[in-house]
């Protein structure tokens, strides 16, 4: 049973409240007298001589007169129920990052969060056990649920990122929620991919709770710890441009040497200069276009480890 006042005056106060569907009585003070003659007019029928009454049933106006001997009482109060809020907040999980705003949608009714806060609205960024108590003039009610934040879309990289040339290795990656689908513009759906050249990189997420997310990243390539970086093709065609096939060294020598094969294994080049260049001759005579083979051998001031570094080269004319 529940039960809330207003205005007190007398035996009752103004208005007497109860929930509905709850139970309210109205009780007379003990201390009336038991021969005292007790009249009640409700808004459904005359009672008499008791000192408590039922009113869970009828709304209205309920009045009561006591006669104790020569000296008469008389009161009134009205009876009203209030409903109780009702609403169900249902357990979410949101992407990390995006708030989650909870509103019953009832502004007629006044509100405690577990928290604290006694806003008609909630924002939550982080999991856990929530609940709320919704007031309506003492009929409560309180709602529990859960929120779940989801990790959302991890990126390996920010804006630009830089690999060495004689990295192995030159991952991409994203780590991901269960259920999201991943497309990069390589046309791989795995979570990582191998960086094989410079430019700019996307992959596109997409999921039913973080929605659609695109991240891109600009991959630089460089020379690094003495790495060369070797062209796979030239056209020495006297025009100027690209008529020279030879390394781009990053680091000082102690011994290097530079050597060109024709596809039957003949040496057609051959310099130990760390400026020496092919130029697309054999004894004078060009070469025909085809593809050749290269053998750089290098050892680097200050370390006796000799690196040796081979691959093919197009002659274009």
């Amino acid at each position: 049973m529940a039960s809330f006042a207003f205005g007190q005056r007398g035996y009752f106060p103004d208005t007497t409240g109860a929930c509905i569907g709850d139970s309210i009585y109205l009780n007379l003070p003990n201390s009336i007298d038991k021969k005292a003659k007790i009249t009640w007019i409700t808004p459904k029928n005359i009672e008499y001589n008791t000192k408590r009454i039922n009113a869970s049933k009828h709304t209205g106006k309920y009045i009561v007169t006591v006669t104790e001997g020569t000296k008469t009482t008389k009161d009134s109060t009205v009876v009203m129920f209030m409903p109780k809020p009702n609403f169900n907040i249902r357990d979410t999980t949101v992407c990390k990052g995006v708030s989650f705003l909870v509103d019953p949608k009832e502004s007629k009714y006044k509100y405690v969060w577990n928290s604290g806060e006694t806003s008609q609205r909630l924002r939550i960024d982080n999991s856990g056990k929530y609940w709320v108590t919704a007031n309506n003039k003492g009929c409560m009610y309180t709602d529990t649920f859960r929120v779940n934040v989801a990790p959302g879309v991890q990126v390996s990289f920010q804006n630009e990122i830089t690999f060495c040339l004689s990295d192995e290795q030159k991952p991409l990656s994203v780590k991901i929620p269960a259920g999201t689908k991943v497309l990069w513009n390589t046309g791989a759906t795995t979570n990582s991919i191998n960086a094989t050249k410079e430019g700019k990189y996307w992959v596109k997420t997409e999921s039913k709770v973080c929605g659609t997310r695109l991240d891109s990243v600009k991959v630089i390539l460089k020379a690094c710890d003495c790495e060369m970086m070797i062209p796979n093709s030239f056209t020495p065609n006297e025009d100027n441009k690209n008529d020279y096939f030879y390394p781009v060294l990053q680091c000082d020598y102690s011994f290097y040497a530079f050597t060109i094969f024709d596809k039957w294994g003949n040496q057609i080049y051959t310099t130990n200069s760390i400026n020496g260049k092919w130029d697309g001759r054999f004894k004078g005579n060009f070469c025909e276009e085809d593809i050749y083979v290269y053998k750089i051998e290098s050892t680097e001031k200050g370390t006796e480890k000799k690196v040796i570094r081979s691959g093919r080269v197009s002659l274009i004319r």
